[in-house]
């Protein structure tokens, strides 16, 4: 059986002690082999998975974007087969639903690419998806190869499962140190704090740029996020992208969590404080997403941004009224945001 204590001890022996809190995310998160979506993350939603998403508590969302879908081809004018491509399809339920709402004859104008980097989602897509024309791909860019660069492109719940760099107001003015993880036998998982690295930029981060942060406020950043989006833009010739996700402005996300918002979810429970370090691999790890940096980043890589919403608002606008989610006040918790790429 795979030792974990092992497997610590060597990555971070390899780091020289310690890590970023942005790589130890990225690892208990995606470590092929002890990571959460990696190797241990069995489902999502459905009564069994460590949470869930919208896509498994309702069917709105599904038929709100196979609308979108239809709309956004209308505008690009794309009268022949469409391109779809679905990253991050968690348990395969967003695209059986979106799948459904187009019928037999509608599916067979569409080549369905779905992006999933767990092999463990995979398995549940396939088997969600069993009888769908769909295919799997690693990346986005592969993808894209396949799609001749152009597509429409969705996602649900993607980029709050990106690491995030965690970092910790000093009290000087829009100052900041980066928070550690160190690791030994004795102590286990340890936070500890070091200045930031010269390579992050606060011109590049709206979080960073907040007035007010009294010291030992935390803030989430995601570099990851940034390369993701500079390199689609690269590889992207045309299309709409919908991206779906809970988060906000800056400051609104940390006027209401002054510590940040790094948690994890464990059978439903939602884990704080010190907590997210138990069970490595065990349980997911997310942050509120900054869709101020969203739409910032998509400009700079060429991408027009269309329009940002609620989920609500979304589901409203194309003609999604009566919808547990809008009904609990769930779909009011999200952020929607539609943009573009035009051909050159």
């Amino acid at each position: 059986m795979p030792n974990l204590r092992a497997f610590l001890k060597t990555q971070f022996e390899a780091s020289g002690g310690s890590m970023s809190f942005e790589d130890f995310m990225a690892l208990a998160l995606y470590d092929p082999e002890f990571g959460y979506y990696g190797a241990n993350i069995d489902d999502v939603g459905n009564g069994r998975g460590d949470f869930a998403t919208t896509a498994t508590l309702s069917s709105g969302l599904a038929q709100a974007v196979a609308s979108w879908i239809q709309v956004e081809a209308g505008h690009h004018e794309w009268n022949g087969r469409v391109s779809i491509i679905e990253v991050g399809p968690g348990s395969g339920d967003l695209a059986a639903g979106v799948l459904k709402q187009f019928g037999w004859w509608g599916r067979r104008k569409l080549d369905y690419h779905l992006v999933e980097v767990s092999p463990a989602l995979r398995q549940r897509q396939r088997r969600r998806l069993r009888g769908r024309r769909v295919r799997w791909h690693d990346t986005v860019q592969e993808a894209l190869r396949e799609t001749g660069g152009k597509a429409l492109i969705y996602s649900n719940e993607l980029f709050d499962a990106f690491p995030a760099k965690w970092l910790r107001a000093t009290g000087e003015p829009k100052q900041w140190e980066e928070i550690c993880v160190s690791y030994n036998e004795t102590e286990g998982l340890r936070e500890f704090w070091r200045p930031l690295p010269e390579a992050i930029k606060t011109a590049d981060f709206t979080a960073m740029q907040l007035g007010g942060m009294k010291a030992g406020r935390r803030i989430e950043i995601q570099p990851s996020v940034k390369d993701w989006i500079s390199e689609l833009g690269a590889n992207w010739k045309a299309g709409s992208i919908l991206s779906v996700d809970y988060g906000g402005d800056p400051g609104d996300v940390y006027g209401r969590h002054l510590m940040g918002t790094v948690r994890g979810y464990f059978k439903n429970e939602r884990i704080t404080e010190g907590r997210i370090y138990s069970r490595f691999g065990k349980q997911d790890l997310t942050v509120d997403v900054n869709f101020s940096d969203l739409e910032n980043w998509g400009e700079g890589a060429g991408i027009e941004t269309v329009r940002r919403e609620t989920q609500r608002e979304f589901l409203e606008r194309h003609g999604i009224v009566s919808d547990p989610l809008v009904e609990s006040g769930a779909a009011d918790e999200f952020q929607v945001l539609h943009q573009r790429k035009v051909e050159e």
